[in-house]
C-alpha cells in the first residue's frame, strides 16, 4: 500500500483547520495526542484485554525543529488502519459511531496536532510488522505519505524503544517558526492540570510519564503526571430533570475551602468549575453563567450526561467547531444549562451572603481594634515564652535562628497546585552542622511532595555562621497540607505548607521566629463545629467555628460573639486555648522547651496547662471588656 497522495480532508482546508483547532499551541496539540493514545487503551479494555496504560511524552527542545514524541503500548496500527486513521480528513474512527467510551469525535486531531505544529510522522507495531506514515507539508500541499510495512526486527524495536508487543508512537517536528515549546516545568504542570486529561492523569490504569530530553536525547528531567481534585465538601448531589426532553442528568458540586482559580483566570487550568461528562468522557469545563462570579469561585464538581454523547454520535452541533467546549446555544444544551444554573443559583446566593457579613465583620472597627490590641499582646507573650533574652534584646543580629539553632524561612508556605516552591532552611554551622553536610527531609503528606529529599548545606553568602539548603516542594491537590520536616543529626526543624489554587500569594513573608506568631482571629460559621477553636497554621490565625454548639448559644443576632460579657468571656477561653497549645507545640518544636525523645506529646501538653495558668488571666483582661 506504500505510496504518495494529496491527504483527503473531506471538503475542508486542513490547514486553517489545524490552525483553528491547535491555534499554535503545543499543549493542546499534546492534549489531542494523549487523548488519541488513551482511546486506544480504552478500546483495549473495553474488548477485555490487558494493557500496561503507559503513556511517554517526551520533549527535545531546540533552537530549531523541537521534536516531541508519545508512545504507547496499546492497540498499534496496520498500513490500511492508518490510511484511514491518518490519511483522510474528518472520518469517525475512534469509535465514537460504535458507542465506545473514546473522546475522538471528528477523527481530526491527529492531523491537526501535526499540522498545527509543523510536520510529523507515525510509527508503529501490530502484530510482529513495522508501520511508518508521514503528514509533511509540500509546496504548501498537506502530503500523506505511508511506507510498505517491514517485519518488526530487535534493532527497529530498540530504535523504538518498543521491546515487544504492540503500540504507536507520534513524531511531530515543531518546524513553525510561530509555535514556541513551553519549557518542561510549565509543561509538567499543565499538562497534568488540563481539564480534558484529568481522567486520565487520576486514572490508575494509567502512567503518564513526561520527559525532558537532551539535544542528544538523554533523558534530563523525568515526572509521572497525576491528578488530584480539590479537597472539599459536598453540597449538591442531584438527578436533574431536563424540561422537554426524557433523559436526566447528574449533578455533583463540591465546594472548596480555599478559592479556586477560575476559566476567566486560568482558562483550560482551572480547578473551579464544572466538568461536563458524557460516557466517560470530559467534553468542557465550565460554570455556565457564574463563569465570572467571584462568589462561585469555591465551588468545583461534575454534570454527568450521556445523551450528549448520542447527539454527537448523531452529528448534532452540540461542540463548537474549534473543540473549545459545548455550544449552549443547541436546543438540548441550552435546556440543560437552565437546569443546573437553577441549582446552582441558591449556592452561589449563599456564598455572597456569607462574604457580605465577613466583609462587615471585617468593618466592624470596634471588633478590629479589639482582635488588633489582643493579637499584640498574644505576640508579646509568644516572644517572651520562645525567645531567649539575649535574643529579644539584641538588634545586631544578622540572620535571626530559632534558639535550636536550625529553622525554615518562612515557616509556613503555600504554593499553587501542579506548582513548586523552594524553602531556605537555615541552621549555625559548627555548633549544629558543617558545609557539605547532608540534611534529610520529608513530608507527612502526599498532597506535599518534596523533591530533593537530600539537601547538601552551603555557605550563606550573606553571614559565614550560617549555613543554608534549598529545598524544592511541590503541591499536588488544592486544599491539601503538611508538614515538611529536615534533620542534620539530632536536631530538625518543621515548615508548614498549604497547596492553593490561585497563583497571587503563594508564599507567607512574616516576621521569622520574631512577633509575628499569631496574626488574625477569625469566625467561621463552615467550619467542623466538633472543634469550637483551631489554629491555622499556614494563614497563622486563630479560628472559631461559630457552629459549633456551644459557641451559637452565645451568638447575637448578628452571628457575633463579643457583643455580651458571656460570648465575651467564651472568647476569652476559646483564644487561651488555641494560644497556649501553639506556644507549647511551637516551643517543643524548635527546642526552646525541653522534651525527652519520645514523650513530645506529653510535653507539649505539660506546658499547655502550665501556659494556661500563667496568661489565661491576662488574655481575659484583652479579650472581655465589660462594655
Amino acid at each position: 500500500m506504500a505510496g504518495s497522495r494529496k491527504l483527503q480532508y473531506a471538503d475542508r482546508v486542513a490547514l486553517q483547520q489545524a490552525d483553528q483547532a491547535i491555534r499554535k499551541d503545543v499543549l493542546r496539540a499534546l492534549v489531542e495526542v494523549i487523548t488519541n493514545c488513551n482511546d486506544s487503551y480504552s478500546r483495549l479494555e473495553q474488548a477485555g484485554q490487558e494493557a500496561d496504560g503507559e503513556i511517554v511524552i517526551e520533549v527535545r527542545r531546540k533552537h530549531q525543529n523541537s521534536i516531541i514524541r508519545v508512545r504507547d503500548h496499546a492497540e498499534g496500527m496496520t498500513d490500511s488502519r492508518m490510511d484511514k486513521v491518518v490519511g483522510t480528513y474528518g472520518e469517525a474512527t475512534s469509535g465514537l459511531k460504535e458507542d465506545k467510551h473514546v473522546r475522538g469525535m471528528w477523527g481530526r486531531g491527529l492531523k491537526d496536532s501535526i499540522f498545527g505544529l509543523g510536520h510529523g510522522h507515525v510509527y508503529s507495531f501490530r502484530g510482529g510488522y513495522f508501520y511508518s506514515c508521514s503528514l509533511l507539508i509540500k509546496n504548501g500541499v498537506p502530503t500523506f505519505e505511508l511506507n510498505d510495512p517491514v517485519w518488526a526486527n530487535q534493532s527497529i524495536r530498540e530504535e523504538y524503544e518498543m521491546p515487544q508487543g504492540n503500540g504507536t508512537i507520534i513524531e511531530v517536528i515543531v518546524s513553525r517558526d510561530d509555535v514556541k515549546v513551553p519549557q518542561y516545568d510549565n509543561l509538567r504542570n499543565y499538562l497534568q492540570r488540563h481539564y480534558e486529561l484529568r481522567p486520565i492523569m487520576s486514572d490508575p490504569q494509567r502512567k503518564i510519564i513526561l520527559r525532558d530530553l537532551t539535544s542528544a536525547g538523554k533523558i534530563r528531567h523525568e515526572h509521572i503526571l497525576s491528578y488530584k481534585s480539590p479537597k472539599g465538601e459536598k453540597v449538591l448531589s442531584e438527578e436533574l430533570l431536563i424540561e422537554g426532553y426524557p433523559v436526566t442528568a447528574q449533578l455533583e458540586v463540591f465546594r472548596s475551602a480555599i478559592q479556586l482559580s477560575t476559566r476567566g483566570e486560568e482558562g483550560d487550568y482551572a480547578d473551579g468549575g464544572l466538568l461536563v461528562v458524557s460516557k466517560g468522557t470530559i467534553i468542557s469545563l465550565t460554570m455556565l453563567k457564574f463563569e465570572n462570579d467571584p462568589y462561585a469561585g469555591y465551588f468545583y464538581g461534575s454534570i454527568q450526561c450521556d445523551y450528549l454523547h448520542d447527539l454527537m454520535k448523531n452529528d448534532e452541533p452540540v461542540l463548537t467547531a474549534t473543540r473549545d467546549g459545548i455550544n449552549w446555544s443547541q436546543p438540548f444544551a441550552k435546556a440543560l444549562k437552565l437546569a443546573v444554573e437553577e441549582k446552582l443559583e441558591p449556592l452561589v446566593q449563599a456564598e455572597r451572603r456569607h462574604a457580605m457579613h465577613d466583609e462587615q465583620t471585617k468593618l466592624d472597627k470596634r471588633l478590629r481594634q479589639k482582635i488588633d490590641q489582643a493579637l499584640h499582646e498574644l505576640n508579646i507573650i509568644a516572644l517572651t515564652e520562645l525567645s531567649e533574652r539575649r535574643d529579644r534584646d539584641s538588634l545586631e543580629k544578622r540572620i535571626e535562628l530559632p534558639p535550636s539553632g536550625i529553622g525554615f524561612v518562612p515557616e509556613r508556605a503555600h504554593v499553587q497546585t501542579g506548582q513548586t516552591i523552594t524553602l531556605s532552611l537555615l541552621v549555625k554551622l559548627v555548633e549544629n552542622a558543617n558545609v557539605g553536610a547532608t540534611a534529610t527531609v520529608i513530608s507527612n503528606s502526599p498532597e506535599v511532595i518534596v523533591l530533593n529529599q537530600q539537601a547538601v548545606i552551603q555557605p550563606h553568602k550573606h553571614d559565614p555562621t550560617i549555613g543554608q539548603a534549598r529545598i524544592k516542594v511541590e503541591g499536588r491537590q488544592v486544599g491539601g497540607e503538611g508538614t515538611v520536616t529536615a534533620y542534620i543529626g539530632k536536631h530538625r526543624a518543621q515548615v508548614q505548607v498549604q497547596v492553593r489554587s490561585k497563583k497571587e500569594a503563594m508564599l507567607i513573608e512574616h516576621a521569622k521566629y520574631s512577633n509575628a506568631l499569631f496574626t488574625d482571629i477569625n469566625f467561621d460559621d463552615r467550619m467542623d463545629p466538633r472543634q469550637r477553636v483551631y489554629f491555622d497554621r499556614v494563614n497563622s490565625s486563630i479560628v472559631i467555628a461559630t457552629a459549633a454548639p456551644s459557641v451559637r448559644l452565645y451568638l447575637d443576632d448578628q452571628d457575633r460573639l463579643d457583643t455580651t460579657v458571656q460570648g465575651q468571656v467564651l472568647l476569652a477561653e476559646l483564644i487561651t486555648e488555641a494560644v497556649c497549645r501553639e506556644i507549647a507545640r511551637h516551643g517543643v518544636e524548635i527546642g526552646r522547651f525541653l522534651a525527652p525523645e519520645g514523650a513530645e506529646a506529653d510535653a507539649v501538653q505539660n506546658h499547655f496547662i502550665r501556659l494556661q495558668n500563667q496568661y489565661a488571666h491576662l488574655i481575659h483582661k484583652y479579650i472581655v471588656t465589660k462594655e
